[in-house]
């Protein structure tokens, strides 16, 4: 297994650290072969298994690595820090492929935090919206909830 990375900060450079945490389990997970078991709805600083591609499997399923990689970045990072209502964008918009996550101010459910969720995504032509729920754990990773 790869090593792990303590993403915690208490700097204003949040965003930046998040990116750097997210490419550095990248790389450890590429190493390794770590996966997401079937009963562990999650996504943490150490999975690029976003919660939107459990939610629905034909959601950005012609997506690449790479794309689905930014992807995931974008929700932990909307999950994380983002604003209610305001869109945490990823890829470019001149590009074929580029998306958005949205998330809805927290709410508590029992001792769990948790965030509404929408993606868009546009590849070429074709325009792509999900939605879900998702509470974070006690360990800090972000559970899908149905």
């Amino acid at each position: 297994m790869g090593s792990q990375v303590n993403c915690v900060t208490t700097t204003s450079n949040r965003f930046g650290l998040l990116i750097v945490c997210a490419l550095l389990a990248g790389c450890s997970t590429a190493m390794s072969s770590h996966s997401v078991d079937s009963g562990d709805n999650s996504i943490s600083g150490k999975n690029s298994n976003a919660l939107a591609f459990q939610s629905d499997e034909e959601f950005g399923r012609e997506l690449s690595n790479t794309e689905r990689g930014a992807l995931s970045v974008a929700e932990l990072q909307a999950l994380e820090f983002g604003e209610p209502g305001k869109p945490v964008k990823w890829g470019k918009e001149s590009d074929d492929v580029s998306g958005s996550v949205m998330v809805t101010q927290p709410f508590r459910v029992g001792q769990s935090s948790c965030r509404r969720f929408s993606h868009f995504l546009v590849k070429k032509s074709k325009n792509e919206r999900i939605n879900g729920t998702a509470c974070r754990r006690q360990g800090g990773s972000w559970r899908l909830v149905q």
